[in-house]
């Protein structure tokens, strides 16, 4: 039974051709080509002309594998065994055309999903690269722009205390609107930045929540004044007075969404709701609503207005880099809410989410109210008329004269001024000061990098002065740094010249 098997299957892909020396066919069993008796091996393909010269240079036998054979309408796949015999050359055709035929499927298929793994290994690192592109263009750009705009800033606060026609104040009014504009524009694209890194943090503190709404209420009823709209503020009485949440990110949420209703409406009014969802162990459901009667929004771009640089289409344009609602919906993200929209061409936007904060049982204190917030006079010594002695180190003339000027008109200092970071210590040793304001980008030697050499000296006087860093790199990780080496504190560029002098009078105290 066997027998029958063998022949019926194995035989059937297995042919023997005898020959004799010159390729003429002696015997053949026909189960792969047919080859005639008596006729030259070489009709069945071009390759059997190999035969006689390749026999007389072995001694016995020669394999090939995977032998492509065109013969009639197939295309079969064989090894073929060549062997020396008495009567001439023994031919074991072997039909393994499926088999090569599944090995390469296997292969190609093997092959494909490396590659495609490679491809997927390539694309991640290219979205890698381009990220850290991005963060490095974004903080280099960031660094670049905010020297001349801490200059412009710090030179129109100087025009305005000069006597000015009323052309020229309004002049200064538009360049201060300008100023901070462009302030507002480089905060969103560093908050976008480190949004999209992983890099931005939440800093939740208990504070007022209904104080929290004062200066929002009183700036843009301001704005709607302005632009001859009303504006609706409308708070829940059950909502605790006193929650847990990071103000700045929270006001940033709030101010973007408020600014963007208020850049898409003409007439009408502009209006922001906080419901009490619910209170529930230590924590209230809260609902936010920002509606406007302004343009609408297209069906169409609802899905993509949280895209950043992504703006509406409008028959005039309006101002803005479209950042807003993609930092909207970053940080909400980051505070487990999520920002949704309903809108009616023509008719208006409701932005709104739900946010769940903390709230004590018992707050201490009066945290977050006016009545506890202290704010030191700049123009006033608050240390009976003293002067204080300060080495500016600030190697950008134009900044020395805005800082230089700012300090001045505080009528409380005595300033010397170091443009080279190598010089500091041998200031600082040879005179005494009782505060160094320090840039961080300086030539030769960071401002950083001095601090830590401060810091590290054995005399007393000298590794305990106060150090206040000025730094155009604003990210958060930056501001660690400096504060790690040795920094007292850290204001970035550009600064409010109000914020300046309040922290050098902290440090002084």
């Amino acid at each position: 039974m066997l027998k029958q098997y063998k022949k019926d299957y194995r035989n059937k892909s297995v042919q023997f051709v005898l020959t004799d020396d010159n390729g003429m066919v002696l015997e053949s069993d026909q189960q792969v080509l047919k080859a005639a008796i008596g006729a030259p091996i070489f009709e069945l393909h071009p390759f059997f002309y190999c035969i006689s010269s390749v026999m007389d240079s072995v001694k016995k036998e020669i394999s090939y594998n995977c032998i492509h054979l065109s013969y009639g309408n197939q295309e079969i796949i064989a090894d073929i065994e060549l062997i020396k015999k008495k009567e001439g050359i023994l031919i074991i055709i072997s039909d393994l055309t499926q088999h090569y035929i599944s090995y390469q499927n296997m292969a190609q298929s093997r092959n494909e999903s490396i590659i495609d793994s490679e491809l997927v290994v390539l694309r991640n690192m290219e979205l890698k690269e381009r990220e850290k592109f991005k963060d490095r263009f974004i903080r280099n750009f960031s660094h670049e722009l905010r020297n001349p705009l801490t200059n412009i800033v710090s030179l129109t606060n100087v025009l305005d205390k000069t006597n000015l026609t009323k052309e020229q104040k309004k002049v200064l009014h538009i360049l201060k609107d300008a100023n901070t504009n462009l302030k507002l524009m480089l905060e969103d694209i560093l908050s976008i930045s480190m949004i999209s890194v992983g890099k931005l943090s939440l800093k939740p503190t208990v504070s007022n929540f209904f104080s929290f709404f004062d200066l929002l209420e009183f700036t843009y009823k301001a704005k709607a004044k302005e632009k001859n709209l009303d504006f609706i503020l409308d708070l829940d009485k059950g909502i605790p007075e006193f929650i847990e949440v990071d103000r700045l990110r929270l006001f940033q949420v709030l101010t973007n969404l408020l600014d963007n209703a208020f850049k898409y409406t003409d007439e009408g009014n502009v209006s922001m709701h906080v419901k009490l969802n619910q209170k529930r162990a230590h924590k209230a459901s809260l609902h936010f609503e920002i509606s406007d009667s302004g343009k609408g929004i297209k069906k169409e771009h609802l899905e993509t207005v949280f895209e950043s640089f992504s703006r509406m289409d409008t028959e005039e344009k309006r101002k803005g880099a479209g950042l807003g609602l993609s930092i909207v919906k970053g940080i909400l993200e980051l505070m487990g809410s999520k920002i949704m929209v309903k809108s009616i061409l023509g008719k208006g936007s409701t932005f709104y989410f739900d946010l769940t904060v903390k709230y004590p049982l018992r707050p201490t204190g009066n945290a977050g109210s006016k009545q506890n917030t202290k704010h030191i006079g700049v123009r006033k010594n608050p240390k009976n008329d003293r002067r204080y002695k300060i080495l500016m180190v600030e190697d950008d003339e134009r900044a020395q004269t805005a800082l230089f000027r700012t300090l001045m008109d505080a009528n409380s200092f005595y300033i010397d001024l170091a443009s080279d970071g190598s010089k500091v210590l041998e200031e600082i040793i040879s005179n005494q000061y009782d505060l160094v304001l320090m840039d961080i980008n300086l030539p030769n030697v960071t401002g950083d990098q001095i601090t830590r050499i401060i810091r590290d000296f054995p005399l007393h006087r000298i590794k305990n002065i106060p150090i206040l860093g000025i730094t155009a790199y604003a990210f958060e990780d930056n501001i660690k740094d400096y504060l790690n080496s040795g920094m007292n504190a850290v204001i970035s560029k550009p600064y409010e010249e109000t914020f300046l002098l309040e922290t050098i009078f902290k440090l002084l105290k």
